[in-house]
C-alpha cells in the first residue's frame, strides 16, 4: 500500500482551491440575491411612477374639462382674469429681470 501523505505544498494549493471555490460560490449567491432586490424595487417603484402619471394624466383631464366649461360659462370673466393673470406675470417677470441688472 502507498500510504505516503501529501505534500504540503499540495495541501496549501487544494485549500486555497477550496476557498476560493467557497468565496466565489458565496459572491455568486450575493449576487443574485442582489439581482433579485434590485429589480423587485425597480418592479414596485415603476408601478408607483405609472400610477402616479396616469393620476396625473386624470387630474389634467378634469382640469381642462372644468376650464373649458368655466370660460364656456362665463366668457366675458375668463378673459378678464386672463388678461389679469397675464399681465401679473409679466409685472412680476419685468421686476425680476430688472433686479437682475
Amino acid at each position: 500500500m502507498n500510504t505516503q501523505k501529501p505534500s504540503p505544498v499540495t495541501s496549501i494549493t487544494d485549500a486555497a482551491t477550496q476557498t476560493v471555490t467557497q468565496s466565489a460560490d458565496a459572491i455568486k449567491e450575493e449576487a443574485n440575491r442582489f439581482g433579485e432586490l434590485a429589480k423587485a424595487w425597480w418592479n414596485r417603484n415603476a408601478d408607483l411612477l405609472r400610477d402616479a402619471a396616469g393620476t396625473l394624466r386624470d387630474e389634467a383631464n378634469a382640469i381642462s374639462t372644468r376650464t373649458r366649461l368655466y370660460v364656456k360659462d362665463e366668457p366675458v370673466k375668463s378673459v378678464l382674469v386672463a388678461a389679469a393673470v397675464g399681465a401679473a406675470l409679466t409685472s412680476l417677470l419685468m421686476l425680476v429681470m430688472k433686479r437682475d441688472r
